[in-house]
């Protein structure tokens, strides 16, 4: 059991700075995928950039318009959209 903690913090919608970050799956313009250890979290927008990421830190903070966020069980190496909205 991973016992790590993770804070998130959303400011209007336009920056998004996340804690606890392990790895960072993928990364495109309107989704980014990455691991809290054995949870996931997509996080769902367009324009979304990386401006900062530190995984020693384990620090990531996103911009852009972001228009959801969801936590799951597990990340798998073959994360796909489809499997997303099941």
């Amino acid at each position: 059991m991973d016992n790590s903690q993770s804070n998130l913090t959303l400011t209007n919608r336009k920056e998004l700075s996340l804690t606890g970050i392990k790895k960072v799956k993928s990364t495109e313009p309107n989704m980014v995928v990455a691991s809290l250890g054995e949870t996931g979290v997509v996080i769902s927008g367009s324009n979304l950039s990386v401006e900062h990421l530190d995984i020693k830190e384990e620090q990531l903070i996103i911009t852009g318009t972001i228009d959801s966020i969801k936590f799951t069980n597990t990340v798998s190496k073959n994360f796909s959209i489809k499997n997303m909205f099941k």
